[in-house]
């Protein structure tokens, strides 16, 4: 899976690059299929508040593509938080698709 890494107002260290590269990566056992991840981190406040940086994390998937955002006050923050809330989104799709291929047609209960 391509990871694509866009930035505003903000300079990508080696250190951030990889926890971008780290945290992201790890949806791949989720969505082994994915293509890539796209993720934006954007400062959008000079000034040090709650909500200074922001991070956008969108994974292009056959079908309906997976987005999330998340807005906090240091980047590597804002990261962690909006890597769970994909895997949480991608974790629900999968276990979704396993529950609709187990589920048992009713030609297959009559054999049974």
């Amino acid at each position: 899976m391509d990871i694509l890494i866009h930035t505003d107002g903000v300079v990508l260290t080696e250190a951030l690059h990889e926890a971008v590269e780290d945290k992201i990566g790890r949806v791949e056992q989720y969505a082994p299929r994915a293509l890539r991840a796209r993720v934006r981190l954007r400062k959008s406040s000079a000034h040090a508040n709650a909500g200074q940086y922001i991070v956008r994390v969108l994974i292009e998937l056959p079908g309906r593509d997976v987005s999330a955002e998340q807005i906090g006050p240091e980047p590597q923050m804002a990261l962690d938080i909006v890597a769970e809330k994909i895997e949480r989104q991608l974790r629900k799709r999968k276990t979704a698709q396993l529950a609709r291929r187990n589920r048992r047609s009713p030609r297959t209960r009559e054999k049974a």
